[in-house]
């Protein structure tokens, strides 16, 4: 179930930092870092801002991101809470009622995490952009799998595939359906349906999602035990990651790897990217997955 739930979080593409622009250069520095994939340094930047502008909405709605990012899911409440009391602004109203969604979304809390994806859409329905429209819907519509109505939201999937011309669009609907196969255990259908996302992404341009999907692909055939193809598309992934200089996917590639050597029974090595995976997830402050990461190399200890 833990790896399940961490797939939702892998693949949800959220356009929260891109639309908002910030007044004040703290809050600033925080984005920045965040978009540098170093949370530790985003976490210092973000405090900052919040001491020096405790009324700022956007200081309080950085901060709250960044601790959602790395787990920390009662602060990240905490800020985002304070970021909604602070705006009446529609626009900025947005995503904060869509992050708050997502904290609730880790936390389990369906009616809460439906009440504000909620909230965000009906601000969004008066609004031009129908990305983002898409992007809340989306979400809304994956919350009915955690009410066990899988099929009802495959369907809707398919059925929207066949209305779709915009290729990335697409491509974030055939990520959808992988995750509900994903979750129905029909790692076939998972990978198959992945291949054609990352296909998509690829073919409009957008190598690092590509390379994020290559990961979770790889994943998926680790749990198929096929672990040739597990390490190619983890390794290709690994290459894409890397390149755009993303230290959180970086260290998700290690940490899969550890998984893949550890099924292989090739303890030695898995403990070699387990460990890489954590002092990277731990020097850009992702506490939450470092975690993680230590309890699986305490797991492969005990064994030895």
């Amino acid at each position: 179930m833990k790896r399940a739930f961490s797939f939702l979080f892998i693949f949800l593409n959220f356009l929260i930092f891109k639309n908002l622009a910030f007044a004040q250069p703290e809050v600033d520095e925080c984005l920045n870092f965040y978009e540098a994939g170093n949370y530790k340094r985003a976490i210092e930047a973000g405090k900052i801002a919040v001491i020096k502008y405790p009324n700022n909405s956007d200081a309080h709605f950085c901060l709250g991101k960044i601790y959602y990012e790395i787990g920390d899911l009662e602060l990240a409440l905490e800020h985002a809470k304070r970021a909604e009391s602070l705006t009446s602004n529609k626009i900025q109203l947005i995503y904060i009622y869509y992050l708050i969604g997502e904290i609730y979304t880790g936390m389990r809390n369906v009616d809460y995490q439906l009440l504000y994806y909620g909230k965000s859409l009906s601000f969004l329905l008066n609004l031009e952009d129908k990305s983002m429209q898409r992007e809340v819907a989306k979400n809304i519509l994956m919350m009915l799998e955690y009410k066990s109505k899988l099929d009802k939201a495959l369907g809707y999937y398919e059925e929207s595939l066949r209305l779709m011309t915009d290729k990335k669009a697409k491509a974030i609907a055939y990520k959808n359906i992988a995750f509900i196969y994903e979750k129905k255990g029909d790692y076939q259908k998972v990978a198959e349906y992945l291949q054609k996302a990352i296909e998509l992404a690829e073919n409009y341009g957008d190598y690092h999602i590509a390379s994020k999907w290559k990961l979770i692909l790889g994943d998926m055939y680790i749990r198929m035990k096929d672990y040739e193809k597990g390490e190619k598309y983890i390794l290709e992934g690994l290459e894409g990651v890397k390149k755009v200089g993303d230290k959180y996917m970086t260290a998700q590639g290690y940490h899969y790897l550890g998984w893949l050597y550890k099924n292989k029974g090739d303890n030695e090595t898995a403990k070699e990217y387990l460990t890489r995976a954590y002092n990277l997830y731990y020097s850009i402050g992702a506490e939450f997955s470092a975690r993680a990461v230590l309890s699986d190399i305490q797991n492969l200890e005990k064994k030895r």
